[in-house]
């Protein structure tokens, strides 16, 4: 699976959700796992819920969510 940032540039999911590895840098950042990177929150809520009340992750915050923007 692609890194986080690459999802997000991609428009694979929602541009507001974060995690650790969006704020720092080890090496090849390419390398890190967008699955595997959580705990997971949305710069909207600043929460583990999205502003639909879902859960924020990988697999939930995609195109077709009420509250993902792209």
């Amino acid at each position: 699976m692609a890194s986080l940032k690459v999802l997000i540039q991609r428009g694979d999911v929602c541009r507001c959700i974060r995690a650790k590895t969006l704020f720092y840098q080890t090496g090849d950042q390419e390398s890190h796992d967008a699955g595997t990177a959580g705990p997971f929150w949305c710069s909207h809520t600043q929460s583990v819920l999205g502003p639909d009340g879902g859960v924020v992750d990988v697999g939930g915050c995609q195109p077709g969510r009420s509250c993902c923007e792209t």
